[in-house]
């Protein structure tokens, strides 16, 4: 079978909606508008202070005999606390994310960043996550550091050695592309061996948005046609894609590549596309890795990145300040997504001040009595949509497993520095000044550029510093002058409601011309889009439909005939177990057989320690996607069953739905291996989680198709499998491995 998508809708005057961003609100509520340069100098001023006294500190320290150097290197934590690091180099995401935000927050790094060639493998050319480090276990890990290192190299253009580490980066990965002949659906590849890598448990095809980055980064620098065809190669396995082929934060890279060439060199690449997949968590690489959307706990939390369904949500501050330095770019080579990025961009940055700890109270974070960061200045790793009945909750992965004494995550806060380039405030609360060639790495000249957006229902003036020379200000999207005369300092522009605009500060004097596409003075484009070449069209993309059906018949009077409905068959550790739906107008029934004995019995007490600790016990997970990517949804509704030998009922819950819309009782023994759960839900209440604008009838009536993913957790979350026998990656709900609940 194969599903049409449509991947983009018009918002008038030539705007292409991205998709999930149209789920968020035009006005996110409450909001507040952090201090991002406050914040990313008091990051700055607390980590890089190596005579800093108290709990886990200093944050920073020199390294005697760090590789490639002839002085001590340095070296930091990815986290607080994380004490086995000290005195030892550390990760570079941390090291380079801490470096290349403070230099773009304004401070000068460059005695610092003299010191990151520690980070270099001189035999395979690249720049790795770890001193002495080999690449080939995870692309990610591999290529975000050498993306960053670049960019911090670009920074210090009379840092010689820097731009030579650069040019090694990408003559490696031009000539393991060549050798890949474009294929990145691996997880890694060795430098060494000149041969990919796989792990058998997942996929990072990602990679090659990152690579054609660096590639295309090296060509502008060099003028070289070799890194060009590297960078097109690398893109045309994108392109061609049927799927999402996101794993990590390296999507984004592709975008811009890819915008960049339509704009510059007539290339024909879907960029809307590729942006989508930025946001859509959909990738079958890692499934539910997208855009956070909804309230959690009263806040608006949408724009943030990371996990859409670990735990209900579960957004990173490192993916949310990376795509968002990234993609803002890419608008102003393709003015289409100004009005989409820009309403991203305003949630994302209001919401992103819930990963501080000054933002929340002391019951919702994981480390208030931390010291060492007065002035917050140190984001914790993410935030959780719901923590042991909280919502929300800024923690992270180090403390409860072990990793570390804390949860602030300097391998994600140290890019705080991009968000203070990027967004700034204005006179009108909620138009922001979104600055479009401060997280542009790229080389090549430029004129400064300034998205604005109005998410009022009325028009609003607003008014932005042109600065104290004379410029003459153009408007992109609407391809006109705004001031037939130059003009200096504070310049006013009346916006209307829902609208862009993109005010590029051009010379005051100079010929206008035009090159195909683009509109320039000076020779310097002012205008990608100018209309007298039409970018591509986005394509409507298809999906093919390889799940297995499973039939779920109609129950009458409520008594559902579970001998008429097939059986999803679950296995996790030694347990075994039997799914059955049925349904009716108002519920949706389910039935859970034991079939084979636990590895050991770990039951649930009570729905509160259910609530608390499901990780910890026997238990079934079911999420439903009634919209199968047709429809747009807010969230995918998740329920947790616990088993029981003492017939507990209502041992079930969600963190979508209200308890008195579940229903459940418990029967059997775990000694004797036939335990079983019997419940139901209302289809109201699963339509309300569902937030979307879809008729409930045409959700609940026959023929109706609900992708449906179980995972049987076998007492503990190292014993738990989907369908497919994975522990953590969820079938994609198309695959061979899916399922999908088709109402008779």
């Amino acid at each position: 079978m194969t599903i049409l998508f449509a991947l983009a809708m018009s918002l008038g005057s030539g705007q292409i909606a991205i998709p999930r961003v149209g789920l968020l609100p035009d006005r996110p509520t409450p909001y507040l508008l952090r201090d991002w340069a406050g914040t990313a100098r008091d990051y700055d001023r607390v980590v890089f202070d190596e005579s800093a006294k108290g709990p886990w500190m200093p944050l920073s320290w020199r390294v005697p005999g760090a590789p490639n150097l002839d002085r001590p290197g340095f070296g930091m934590p990815s986290y607080v606390g994380k004490e086995e690091l000290r005195g030892k180099s550390g990760e570079s995401i941390a090291s380079l994310g801490s470096l290349l935000g403070a230099t773009m927050a304004g401070v000068d790094k460059r005695s610092w960043v003299e010191l990151t060639p520690e980070f270099l493998n001189p035999a395979e050319g690249v720049v790795l996550n770890n001193a002495g480090g080999k690449a080939g276990e995870s692309f990610w890990y591999d290529l975000l550091p050498s993306v960053i290192f670049t960019q911090l190299a670009s920074k210090y253009p009379s840092w010689t050695r820097g731009q030579a580490i650069a040019k090694s980066i990408a003559d490696a990965w031009r000539d393991a592309t060549n050798r890949l002949n474009g294929n990145f659906d691996h997880t890694a590849y060795r430098i060494s061996t000149g041969k990919p890598f796989d792990n058998g448990q997942w996929k990072e095809p990602d990679a090659a948005a990152a690579v054609a980055y660096l590639e295309l980064f090296q060509s502008l620098r060099s003028g070289s046609t070799d890194y060009l065809k590297a960078s097109r190669k690398a893109l045309q396995s994108m392109e061609t894609r049927e799927d999402n082929p996101t794993y990590e934060v390296l999507t984004a890279f592709g975008a811009l590549t890819a915008a960049y060439l339509n704009a510059n060199r007539g290339d024909r690449w879907d960029v809307p596309r590729m942006v989508d997949w930025c946001f859509d968590p959909t990738s079958p690489n890692r499934v539910g890795w997208g855009m956070v959307v909804g309230r959690w706990g009263g806040y608006d939390v949408g724009g943030l990145m990371g996990s859409t369904n670990d735990g209900g949500g579960y957004a990173f501050a490192m993916n949310t300040f990376l795509n968002m330095a990234t993609l803002a770019p890419v608008c102003r080579y393709d003015d289409r997504l100004s009005a989409s990025m820009a309403k991203w961009i305003l949630n994302a940055a209001n919401a992103s001040r819930l990963y501080y700890k000054d933002s929340l109270d002391a019951a919702h974070q994981s480390g208030s009595g931390w010291p060492g960061d007065p002035h917050a200045g140190i984001a914790y790793e993410a935030l959780r949509r719901t923590w042991e009945g909280k919502s929300p909750y800024a923690a992270g992965d180090a403390k409860r497993s072990g990793w570390a004494k804390e949860d602030f995550g300097l391998y994600g806060g140290g890019y705080v520095g991009l968000l203070a380039a990027l967004v700034h405030p204005t006179n009108v609360p909620e138009i922001l000044r979104i600055d479009l060639r401060a997280t542009d790495f790229l080389p090549g000249p430029g004129y400064p550029t300034d998205l604005l957006w109005n998410p009022y229902d009325t028009a609003k003036t607003v008014t932005i510093d042109l600065g104290t020379r004379p410029v003459r200000p153009y408007e992109a999207i609407s391809h006109h002058f705004l001031s037939e005369k130059p003009v200096r300092g504070l310049f006013s522009i009346r916006i209307s409601p829902k609208r862009a605009v993109q005010v590029v500060r051009a010379a005051a004097s100079g010929h206008l011309t035009q090159d195909q596409n683009r509109n320039l003075v000076n020779g310097v484009p002012i205008d990608f889009n100018n209309g007298r070449v039409a970018l591509p069209a986005p394509r409507v993309r298809t999906h093919s439909d390889f799940s297995t059906a499973v039939s779920v018949p109609r129950a009458f009077a409520s008594k559902p005939d579970w001998s008429r409905a097939e059986p999803m068959h679950l296995a996790a550790g030694k347990m075994r177990a039997d799914l059955r739906f049925a349904w009716d107008a108002q519920y949706l029934y389910f039935h859970l057989d034991q079939t084979a004995k636990a590895t050991e019995t770990l039951e649930a007490p009570n729905l509160a320690e259910l609530k608390k600790h499901r990780w910890d016990f026997e238990h079934v997970e079911l999420m439903f996607d009634p919209s199968r990517e047709t429809f747009p949804l807010t969230g995918v509704p998740e329920l947790s069953l616990g088993w029981s030998s003492k017939q507990v009922a209502g041992l079930a819950y969600s963190d979508d739905l209200a308890d008195s819309t579940i229903e459940t009782m418990t029967t059997g023994n775990a000694k004797d291996g036939n335990r079983s759960i019997e419940g139901r839900i209302k289809w109201s209440a699963l339509y309300r989680a569902l937030g979307t604008h879809e008729p409930l009838a045409h959700i609940v009536r026959p023929g109706s198709r609900i992708s449906c993913q179980p995972l049987l957790t076998d007492g503990t979350f190292r014993r738990q499998a989907y369908l497919n026998g994975k522990p953590y990656t969820r079938p994609t709900g198309f695959d061979h491995d899916s399922r999908t609940l088709v109402l008779k």
